[in-house]
């Protein structure tokens, strides 16, 4: 009983925090930033789901590293992706990933037909263009889910990743290690 009363009065502050901030700065806020190691990512917000914090995750034999494993959410299984293993040009990845209590699990837009939470090493909070002083577009061998690279007054880079296009990726829905990726590969947990 004192469980739910407890629940119920998180999810009323959660609310009112939630309004407050929605008013104040949902129409300016275009990502949500997330650190890898070092490296500062911008995940647009329209592209990104739920947030949830790291636990439950069971690891899968016969996947690629990245692969973490599965966790369940609410009844659904989702995959689960160490978003910086995956990604190329990431400078450093976490000594320990499992030892970092700042992790976090961010969803992908369920609109996307796919049930997949990337786990990041620290969320960084909401960020709008008025954040940034200037920007590039992404190198010219980066992956086409590479956004443009944006500075902010402090002179530190961040790295949109498309979230969309990024799950459309052929590498990014083959999860086995398997070289032949025919009958037997894993393919990434589809539908919702």
């Amino acid at each position: 009983m004192a469980k739910r009363e407890a629940l119920q009065e998180l999810q009323i502050r959660i609310a009112k925090r939630l309004e407050q901030t929605e008013t104040q700065s949902a129409a300016t806020a275009s990502w949500l930033g997330v650190r890898l190691g070092q490296q500062k990512i911008l995940l647009p917000l329209q592209h990104s789901g739920e947030i949830h914090a790291v636990e439950g995750i069971h690891s899968l034999p016969y996947t690629l590293p990245w692969f973490v494993g599965v966790a369940t959410l609410r009844g659904q299984i989702y995959g689960v992706v160490e978003l910086a293993a995956f990604l190329p040009h990431i400078s450093e990845q976490p000594a320990n990933a499992t030892a970092n209590p700042k992790q976090r699990l961010v969803a992908i837009n369920e609109a996307f037909g796919l049930n997949v939470m990337l786990r990041v090493d620290e969320l960084e909070g909401l960020r709008s263009q008025e954040a940034f002083i200037r920007s590039e577009p992404a190198p010219h061998d980066a992956p086409a889910y590479y956004g443009n690279l944006f500075y902010d007054a402090s002179n530190t880079a961040w790295q949109e990743i498309n979230l969309q296009a990024l799950v459309q990726t052929p590498q990014f829905l083959n999860i086995n290690t398997h070289p032949d990726p025919a009958p037997e590969a894993l393919p990434l947990l589809t539908g919702v």
